[in-house]
């Protein structure tokens, strides 16, 4: 299954400004960590650190068998998940 995570949080509390943040940053999106929770990383594309605004945004779009799968790879950074298709496959259906 096709997932979608988004996660948002304030400028000024952006893990990437912080050597803690950072940190937890490379170790959830490791190569090791991927792997042992049984997904896959199609893409993933965030706003920042570059994007000075409020708000921060992040999009990984993953595989994996189910939605508590992924939820559990995200442990408890706060992300909404949503199941999607390719809209090649929805538009099919029209």
């Amino acid at each position: 299954m096709l997932f979608v995570a988004e996660h948002t949080h304030p400028a000024s509390e952006c893990p990437m400004t912080t050597p803690g943040g950072k940190d937890m940053i490379k170790k959830l999106f490791s190569e090791e960590h991927i792997s042992s929770a049984g997904i896959e990383l199609v893409g993933a594309y965030m706003s920042c650190p570059n994007d000075e605004g409020a708000i921060h945004k992040g999009y990984f779009i993953m595989e994996a068998v189910d939605q508590e799968t992924m939820k559990s790879f995200f442990g408890p950074m706060k992300v909404e998940i949503r199941e999607v298709k390719p809209f090649s496959e929805i538009a099919k259906t029209l």
